[in-house]
């Protein structure tokens, strides 16, 4: 069996708050830096989903969409029915 590796908190603000609430007592400790690590955990989270949306919101805003929706052409072949989006030759 392998040993699942030891819980460490990634992001230096939340080392430097581990480092500052750090007691004495181990169980104490252990409870902290789990309440951390699972705070740490969502904050990585928000950060990521914020800078993703401003990324979508700027390429949007420097790249406008066009009104222009595609049209889907049918066509009766002797098997059944043909579609297409956009124009297409009528053979």
């Amino acid at each position: 069996m392998i040993p699942e590796p030891k819980p460490k908190l990634k992001l230096q603000i939340f080392k430097k708050l581990y480092k500052s609430l750090k007691t004495p007592f181990p169980p104490i400790n252990f409870l902290i830096l789990g309440m951390l690590i699972g705070l740490e955990d969502r904050y990585i989270n928000i950060k990521a989903a914020h800078a993703v949306d401003v990324a979508i919101r700027k390429f949007k805003k420097e790249n406008p969409e066009s009104d222009d929706q595609p049209v889907v052409k049918m066509k009766k072949t002797p098997t059944g029915f043909e579609m297409s989006i956009g124009d297409v030759d009528d053979d």
